[in-house]
C-alpha cells in the first residue's frame, strides 16, 4: 500500500509539472532492427503508458547500449544480464546507474551438422571433449560472444580448450559451420519463430542443441533454465532429434540511469518511471506475441531435483563422446 501511495505521488508530481515539457522525456536504448531487444524496448514503452514521452531507439545492442547510456543519450538501456552484472563491478559506472529488473529470455543454443552433435550426445559431450572441437562466434563484441566468454573463463573450465573463431555477423558463422571452417556455432537468440536464422540453420542442414553448463551455478541467477521450442528448427534432444529442449536463458537485464543524478522534473520522471517497471508483472513489460508470453511463464528449473536429473540425463546422454568425437 505503502509503495503504490508513493508511486502516485511521484506521477502526481509529475503530471503538475507544465515547463520543460522535453524533461518529461524517457529513451531507452533496444538492439538492432532485426533483434528481439528493440522490441522490448517497445514493448517497455507502451507498459510505461501516455504520462512518459518514451521513445525506444534502436541500437547496435547491449554494448552500444552502455555507452549511450554513459553519454547521456538514453535513461534506460537493455543488456545481456551477465553483462549488466559486469558494468555494475566498475564504481565509475555503478555510482550512476543501477539494475531495475530483469525480464524476457534470450536462449543459448549450439549448432553443427547431425554426426557433431550425434556424437557429443549432450552439451556435456561438447564440454568435456572441447579441446577436440572448434567453437564460432557472431563477432568478438557480440553479445554472444559476452555469454560463451563468461562461460569460458570460469576457472577450471574445460571450455578454456576449444579452438575460437570469430566471424563478421551470423550469416557468417553459419556459413563457417556448413562448409566445415568451425565444427559448432555458439548464439544467444530469444527463439522467436519467425527469426530468419532459425530457418537459415535448418536450410543450411544444421540442428541445434541446448547449452546447461554445471558453472552456470557460479553466476546466480544470471542464468535459467527452461524447455524452448521453434518450429522452423530442427533440435538435438538427449541422443537424437527433439520437438523441445531444455536451454539456459539469459534475461535482459534493464539498466537506468540513477534517478540522484538527474536535476529537478527530470529526475522525479526517472523515479516514477522505475518505479512503474519495477511494480509491473513481467509479461506486461515482454512483447505480447504468444511464443514470449508462453516462454515467459514457463518455470525454470532450479538447483534441485529437476535439474539434477536433467544433468543426470545429458551425462548419459554424452557418454563415450570423446572415442565418438575423436573418430570425426
Amino acid at each position: 500500500m505503502k509503495s503504490k501511495l508513493l508511486l502516485g505521488l511521484l506521477l502526481a508530481s509529475v503530471l503538475s509539472l507544465s515547463a520543460h515539457g522535453d524533461e518529461n522525456q524517457i529513451r531507452i536504448a533496444g538492439g538492432p532492427a532485426t533483434g528481439e531487444y528493440i522490441n522490448i524496448a517497445r514493448s517497455l514503452c507502451a507498459s510505461l503508458g501516455k504520462l512518459f514521452q518514451c521513445q525506444p531507439t534502436e541500437t547496435a545492442g547491449t554494448l552500444d547500449n552502455r555507452k549511450r547510456l554513459e553519454a547521456g543519450q538514453a535513461e534506460f538501456g537493455l543488456a545481456k544480464s551477465n553483462a549488466a552484472d559486469d558494468w555494475m563491478k566498475d564504481p565509475t559506472f555503478a555510482a550512476k546507474h543501477t539494475i531495475v529488473r530483469r525480464i524476457g529470455d534470450e536462449s543459448l543454443f549450439v549448432f553443427a551438422k547431425p554426426e557433431i552433435l550425434q556424437a557429443a550426445g549432450s552439451w556435456l559431450g561438447v564440454r568435456e571433449n572441447a579441446f577436440l572441437l572448434s567453437l564460432g562466434l557472431p563477432g568478438e563484441l557480440s553479445g554472444d560472444a559476452t555469454v560463451f566468454n563468461a562461460l569460458k573463463s570460469v576457472p577450471g573450465s574445460p571450455l578454456a580448450n576449444i579452438e575460437v573463431k570469430m566471424f563478421p555477423d551470423r550469416p557468417a558463422l553459419v556459413e563457417a559451420v556448413k562448409t566445415g571452417k568451425v565444427k559448432l556455432g555458439f548464439i544467444t537468440q530469444v527463439p522467436n519463430p519467425t527469426n530468419p536464422l532459425f530457418a537459415s540453420i535448418n536450410e543450411s542442414g544444421l540442428m541445434i542443441m541446448g547449452v546447461v553448463d554445471p558453472d552456470m551455478i557460479t553466476f546466480g541467477e544470471t542464468f535459467r533454465i527452461k524447455p524452448v521450442t521453434v518450429k522452423n528448427a530442427k533440435w538435438f534432444g538427449l541422443g537424437g532429434g527433439a520437438h523441445q529442449i531444455e536451454t539456459a536463458n539469459v534475461p535482459a537485464a534493464i539498466v537506468a540511469v540513477k534517478p540522484e543524478t538527474l536535476q529537478g522534473r527530470a529526475a522525479m520522471v526517472q523515479q516514477a518511471a522505475i518505479k512503474r517497471i519495477q511494480e509491473a508483472k513481467e509479461a506486461e513489460l515482454l512483447p505480447q506475441q504468444s511464443w514470449m508470453q508462453e516462454l515467459a511463464n514457463t518455470t525454470s528449473l532450479k538447483a534441485g531435483a529437476g535439474l539434477e536429473n536433467a544433468m543426470k540425463s545429458m551425462e548419459k546422454a554424452a557418454a563415450g563422446a570423446k572415442e565418438r568425437l575423436g573418430k570425426l
